[in-house]
């Protein structure tokens, strides 16, 4: 009976054990972990530490740290206490963090690395870092592949800050972070101005196993001092999204991928890509040695380059095609001050691009296509135009470039993300309503016009609504079968439908809904509308017949 009665009262003692604090104002004598003295550094916390025990740390500044293999919760933020309360007994407060990793800091000094994760086991492994910043050392957190076997799994580096690490001229890989392994995460991070090699800020995943994904992240300024990728330099399987992704830098004469490189499988949506530069092409987005990249609803703009390829480019590899697919994107104002071209799209050797639903414009010249590769392209807007059905040519009329809003003006109702309300305009964009007809639509707020807009914001919560007048489907009918071609049209376009008219009207109206033309008296099964003097845009036909409603529909006027 003695013996059940101890070992019941171990099983607290072990649980309790599982949760470590640390303070780096506990300057007395007694460090054991618990609140009322906690260890005055985040290592002695960890050598003292069992798999996966939680590391509950102080505001403070702290040095290098190294996880020696274990799986652990290291959680930064804790208020914690100070020397005086420590010297006193009464300990501190580990019971809610303060959400501001400035407050809390891991530097490993110039020749260290700030957060060093390995692991030595097959048993399950996982590791969270949330809450700190990692600054000022010669790189930020790495998974180390060096002395790791296997590599470190499921890792989520979460809610830090990880900036100024790495220096000038140096070209080893990833100064802000060097992942590598399956299933980690890199989420709501902010990192900024590391120097370094490929992938200053975050680099990584080169196993074609490995899988990460890296969302709701801010990555910019960093500085990369090799020939690819300032930014981001990704393999292995990658998803990002809802990342803002600017202002990254390759400081070479030469030298390719400013923001994104990508050379695995990367799923990329709802990114915001901006403001990045490499010397040759691909300041944007670069897609290489036979990656394969989707990529719906991103914006992509102001990203520059010295020769070409401002935007998006992607080249092949020795044995494989390089792909992109993309949906729904806004790629606008990339540039290149020699003027070469291909500032949207530019696909190098062997290479591919299909794309649908996007708004490309801004760009000087939008596209370069090697004799070895192939773009197909569909239900979208360009300024250099592009063979494909229902492409055209148009200004999209975005709301303010200068003030970087890219939503479509809509004089029945746009979002604005300053006011943080809906607001209505004077002019309407032809790329409301103009996706591809059996995309979906549906989150689109009313009126939608049940057909999916162009661009970055098409079939969102955020989607520019719709003419009430029409509803803006490319055709509406009520017991005709009703089509329309060619549309978009430069000279002339004919209605036709499936029961002859009988003394039909045709009236047509511009995109404030006022009514520019009326063709009356229409018999037979098919009419033809001539341009005449029609300015390029969006127009909106009805079909009336006596009292009843026929038909309605939208009519895009291009050069």
């Amino acid at each position: 009976m003695v013996r059940f009665v101890l070992l019941f009262l171990a099983i607290p003692l072990c649980l309790q054990a599982s949760v470590i604090c640390v303070d780096d104002d506990n300057l007395t004598s007694t460090h054991n972990g618990s609140k009322q003295y906690p260890y005055s550094s985040i290592q002695a916390a960890i050598t003292n530490a069992m798999d996966n025990d939680s590391i509950l740390v102080a505001v403070g500044t702290y040095g290098k740290v190294e996880n020696l293999g274990k799986p652990l919760k290291i959680l930064g933020g804790y208020p914690g206490g100070n020397a005086a309360a420590y010297a006193a007994g009464m300990g501190g407060n580990f019971t809610g963090t303060i959400k501001n990793p400035a407050m809390t800091i891991i530097s490993g000094g110039a020749n260290s690395i700030g957060v060093n994760l390995t692991r030595f086991s097959f048993d399950p492994f996982s590791l969270v870092l949330d809450n700190f910043t990692v600054r000022l050392s010669a790189k930020g957190i790495v998974c180390d592949v060096e002395v790791s076997w296997p590599h470190v799994d499921y890792v989520t580096l979460s809610n830090n800050i990880i900036e100024n690490n790495g220096q000038p001229g140096i070209t080893s890989y990833g100064a802000g972070i060097l992942v590598a392994g399956n299933h980690n995460k890199v989420l709501n991070n902010i990192i900024r101005n590391n120097r370094g090699g490929r992938g200053a800020g975050l680099s990584g995943n080169f196993s074609l196993s490995d899988s990460l994904l890296v969302e709701g992240n801010l990555i910019e300024n960093n500085t990369g001092y090799d020939d690819h990728g300032a930014g981001v330099y990704l393999g292995g399987f990658v998803t990002l999204k809802n990342n803002i992704i600017a202002g990254n830098y390759l400081q070479n004469s030469y030298g390719w991928g400013g923001g994104v490189l990508i050379l695995g499988t990367a799923h990329m949506s709802f990114n915001i890509i901006k403001d990045n530069f490499c010397p040759s092409y691909g300041a944007g987005v670069f897609v290489d040695e036979g990656a394969t990249a989707y990529m719906d609803h991103e914006l992509i703009y102001n990203n520059y380059t010295s020769l070409e390829g401002a935007g998006i480019a992607v080249d092949n590899s020795e044995f494989d095609s390089s792909h992109i697919y993309v949906t729904n994107c806004t790629i606008v104002n990339n540039y290149s001050p020699e003027g070469l071209g291909g500032n949207a799209i530019f696909l190098d050797n062997s290479s591919f691009a299909t794309l649908k639903n996007c708004i490309i414009t801004g760009n000087g010249d939008d596209f370069f296509i090697n004799s070895s590769s192939g773009l197909t392209m569909t239900y979208s807007l360009s300024q250099e135009g592009f063979p494909g059905q229902g492409n055209f040519t148009a200004d999209p009329l975005f709301a303010d470039t200068f003030k970087e809003d890219f939503h479509l003006t809509s004089i029945i109702g746009r979002y604005d993300p300053i006011l943080q309300n809906w607001v209505a305009d004077a002019v309407h964009s032809p790329a409301i309503d103009a996706g591809y007809p059996t995309s979906a639509y549906q989150n689109e707020p009313a009126p939608n016009g049940k057909r999916i807009n162009l661009g970055c914001y098409g079939n969102t919560a955020f989607a520019s609504k719709s003419n009430a007048v029409i509803g803006i489907q490319d055709i509406v009918t009520t017991g005709f079968d009703i089509s329309v071609a060619p549309n978009p049209f430069s000279s002339h376009t004919t209605i036709r439908t499936d029961k002859n008219f009988a003394g039909a009207t045709l009236t047509m109206f511009d995109s404030l809904g006022r009514k520019i033309k009326t063709v009356n008296n229409i018999y037979g099964q098919a009419v033809t509308l001539h341009r005449d003097n029609l300015a390029n845009g969006v127009y909106f036909f009805r079909l009336t017949q006596g009292a009843h409603y026929i038909s309605g529909g939208k009519l895009i006027v291009t050069d």
